[in-house]
């Protein structure tokens, strides 16, 4: 039987897999064998949670109602979680088809839509962090996410030495935590691999590398630092494949390696709440929600953000429904919003960015494009320039017998059937 095992690895832009061919060889080497996209289009904004809902769903944020890593749920912006998600994942409409579903670590989708569910070792970030402005109650939504999903076949490779947990990436300094995360993503491909080599292997694997995201933010795009991050993740495909091989199940799996979003250098930080101080604002990477109705307040809002050239995001990504009383904005070219730093002074309405490299910025930039690429017996061979971002779930649930649930077209290259 054949599996389709999708690992998106976050923050890896199409540029990285143009310029960076040594230090990605397996990449490359997939493509090679089988369907390249240069340019696969983000989602708008494009931040980790809306590619991550966009990727399994085929529609815009808009439409399944992740439209940041926060949003407002009528009185607070909180952290998205998979219960926010609008619309049925692709693996809840595999697993309603009677397909075998297995989530290792891909953050979106909710652990009853999946046979065997092993959750994101990042879960924990989105409870409670200590940068947080202000403290907000652990959801329902992410915490389940962090209980111990166990059925016959997690057991059973638990049995076997395969690690079906992940460390705690948030009990001690940021070196704690990016070696639990590296740990983290190790664990998830090999536990990727031994389901997909299993007896019984699912239909469907879905998983995720994370921390190339977290370093570039830190280290800047391009720098050594990052380059390592991007050259490790493709290592950990290599090590998937050779397992796939040394089983025999190499041609017997549709692999998909893609990225959420892509990244990019900035040069200045906005700070909302200076811009904003008597309006409930979150920054996002280059968009920032606001919660104001429309009306005159709004239109005071708009005039105010104008002034430092910021102007609405377009096209929205809020949902229709929640467009009378909250508004996205898009910030220049090369800044982002973020909180000002203590120390600050009072006046400063911007500075320097905390983070080197970010993404989600003004729709239109390149840096936040992202690449694809695949091979297996269901993928076509060929290079595609250009593709939009909702033809990547078409694609997925094509391979899988079903029909696409959004707006997008399975991608195939020029001249193939």
């Amino acid at each position: 039987m054949t599996t389709t095992i999708l690992v998106m690895i976050d923050g890896l832009s199409a540029d990285d897999l143009r310029d960076h061919p040594h230090d990605l060889p397996t990449l490359h080497a997939v493509a090679a064998d089988g369907l390249r996209v240069d340019r696969l289009a983000s989602s708008v904004p494009a931040t980790s949670l809306p590619g991550r809902t966009g990727i399994v769903t085929g529609v815009p944020p808009a439409v399944h109602g992740v439209y940041g890593n926060v949003i407002h749920d009528g009185e607070r912006f909180r952290y998205a979680n998979p219960d926010d998600v609008r619309v049925p994942t692709l693996a809840r409409r595999a697993r309603d088809a009677g397909l075998d579903v297995a989530v290792a670590g891909y953050g979106m989708i909710r652990p009853d839509d999946a046979t065997t569910f092993v959750g994101p070792w990042w879960a924990k970030e989105m409870l409670q962090r200590a940068r947080d402005a202000e403290p907000v109650p652990a959801d329902a939504g992410w915490l389940r996410t962090m209980e111990a999903w166990a059925d016959a076949r997690t057991a059973r490779l638990a049995a076997s030495g395969v690690h079906v947990t992940t460390p705690d990436a948030y009990g001690g300094d940021r070196l704690h935590y990016l070696m639990a995360g590296l740990e983290g993503d190790r664990r998830l491909l090999r536990l990727a691999a031994a389901l997909a080599t299993d007896p019984t292997p699912p239909d469907l694997i879905l998983t995720e590398i994370l921390i190339p995201d977290s370093v570039q933010h830190v280290a800047g795009p391009r720098t050594p630092a990052s380059v390592w991050s991007l050259a490790h993740a493709d290592a950990l495909v290599a090590t998937l494949l050779q397992d796939l091989a040394r089983a025999g199940r190499r041609d017997a799996v549709n692999l998909v390696l893609l990225s959420d979003h892509g990244h990019g250098a900035v040069q200045r930080a906005l700070y909302p709440e200076r811009l904003l101080p008597d309006v409930d604002a979150a920054p996002e990477g280059g968009a920032l929600f606001v919660a104001v109705e429309e009306g005159p307040t709004r239109a005071d809002v708009e005039a105010r953000l104008a002034a430092h050239d910021i102007v609405p995001l377009e096209p929205s990504p809020i949902p229709l429904g929640d467009r009378a009383r909250i508004a996205a904005y898009a910030a220049p070219a090369g800044a982002v919003f973020e909180r000002a730093p203590d120390g600050t002074p009072a006046d400063a309405t911007s500075g320097i960015p905390g983070y080197r490299s970010a993404h989600g910025l003004r729709p239109g930039t390149p840096s936040d494009d992202r690449f694809l690429v695949a091979a297996g017996p269901d993928v076509p061979t060929g290079r595609i320039a250009t593709a939009e971002a909702e033809a990547v779930e078409a694609t997925l649930a094509t391979w899988l017998g079903l029909a696409p649930a959004g707006i997008g077209r399975p991608l195939r290259p020029d001249g193939t059937p």
